[in-house]
């Protein structure tokens, strides 16, 4: 149907990668892969506490494994981690096996998204939005090496998903 394998949703926490994720799935009638759950999954843990157990250098060596597990298949919409994307490798298996579609959105929305959740360990003393900036720039080289990059800010998840596909369609 598309000839594109896989999309690869990648951004900063709060972006929208899973819900956005969901609706592309069920428009393609593919599989919709959580990274962070495959890594739930497979660790019996969850992302929290693998951070406080073994740190995060262990979390990103099994993202990295888990990574490379799922891309191998094709037809999936693939939601990663925030920082999925800092290991050259992960970019690397990701553009090999489909496309890389960055998610992003304002630093007050992120701040919004993500206030009160417990279950984001980078996150979990210092939601504020100077620490999501100082992320965010940490990060922007490695977002910004994608296929497409879409500005969630404002816009119904639906707009988003028709934005990814659209653009998706032209670039093949």
């Amino acid at each position: 149907m598309h000839s594109f394998k896989n999309i690869f949703l990648t951004g900063f926490m709060g972006c929208g990668k899973t819900s956005v994720g969901h609706l592309l799935a069920q428009r393609l009638g593919w599989d919709f892969v959580d990274l962070d759950q495959v890594i739930v999954e497979e660790a019996g843990q969850s992302i929290k506490e693998i951070f406080a157990d073994h740190g995060e250098p262990y979390f990103r060596e099994l993202e990295s494994r888990m990574l490379v597990r799922v891309a191998t298949r094709t037809g999936q919409v693939v939601s990663t981690g925030g920082g999925a994307v800092i290991a050259r490798g992960n970019r690397a298996v990701m553009r090999q096996y489909g496309s890389i579609v960055n998610l992003t959105a304002s630093v007050e929305t992120i701040a919004q998204r993500v206030s009160g959740s417990s279950e984001r360990p980078l996150l979990a003393n210092d939601a504020s939005c100077e620490r999501i900036r100082s992320m965010l720039a940490a990060r922007e080289e490695f977002y910004a090496d994608a296929d497409l990059r879409i500005d969630t800010t404002g816009k119904e998840l639906a707009a988003v998903a028709d934005q990814v596909l659209d653009s998706l369609k032209r670039s093949l």
